[in-house]
């Protein structure tokens, strides 16, 4: 039995998130829609197993997914099978042979987003980056993503109603910083985390966000993670800028 890791890069803008679902979805998932193209390619059942899941509207540049085969197909045939089959919104970027042990979701180190804020409210934005009319207080944002940094409870960011008991994390890096783009300036905000809980990083965008708009102070950061409720927090901040640009493993050595 092969292990085969696969990092993909999709469009979120028509799926329902990564995770199948059970029962009729309005629109299919990613993780549904790579392991149908699988099971007609190698004929055979197969699980797909994610970093981790993305929401509706969520993007990847790099997610990470394993799979375990019996077939002799060789991983340049897969591949490129894989992307015969799959709509151009589905990309497999880079596949390899994995030790039978790894395994894509409980092997990471650490998980980075990059959400992207544009004040140009472009059809060519539309479905790829969150639209801000009003110029924001990056300085101010800087300050009170200072305080996120490092290893805290943050229940307060987390969706509401989530089950998880564990709400401790670690941030390693929170950047803020602009990029000059054909249709605009940009606003690139990036997150490491050794996890994210539920909706974690939309809701520490949505929050910056209010501080960079002045409805919130750096100072408020404080506050927010010591109350360890989500009321307190600013807003989720709309899925379609989101995207999952990269997921940390230890070192493994690739087979064929």
């Amino acid at each position: 039995m092969r292990n085969i890791r696969l990092t993909i890069s999709y469009d979120g803008t028509n799926y329902s998130g990564w995770q199948r679902q059970k029962g009729s979805l309005e629109k299919g998932t990613i993780q549904g829609t790579i392991e149908e193209a699988l099971e007609r390619l190698l004929q055979e059942k197969v699980k797909l197993i994610g970093s981790g899941r993305t929401d509706s509207g969520v993007h990847a540049t790099a997610q990470v997914a394993n799979f375990k085969t019996k077939s002799s197909l060789s991983l340049r045939e897969i591949r490129r099978g894989l992307n015969g089959l799959l709509d151009k919104d589905i990309r497999i970027k880079n596949i390899k042979g994995v030790p039978e042990k790894f395994n894509s979701r409980y092997a990471v180190c650490s998980k980075t987003y990059q959400y992207i804020i544009s004040h140009q409210d472009s059809p060519f934005l539309e479905h790829y980056t969150c639209f801000c009319p009003t110029q924001l207080d990056l300085p101010a944002m800087r300050k009170a993503a200072k305080a996120l940094l490092g290893k805290h409870d943050f229940s307060s960011f987390q969706a509401a109603g989530s089950r998880i008991k564990d709400s401790v994390r670690s941030i390693k890096k929170l950047s803020i910083r602009k990029k000059k783009a054909i249709l605009g300036n940009l606003i690139l905000i990036e997150i490491e985390a050794d996890g994210f809980l539920y909706k974690m990083a939309r809701n520490i965008i949505g929050t910056l966000l209010e501080v960079g708009q002045g409805k919130k102070v750096p100072r408020d950061i404080k506050k927010i993670l010591d109350k360890k409720n989500r009321k307190f927090a600013g807003p989720t901040a709309p899925a379609k800028g989101l995207y999952l640009k990269e997921v940390k493993y230890r070192r493994l050595g690739a087979i064929s």
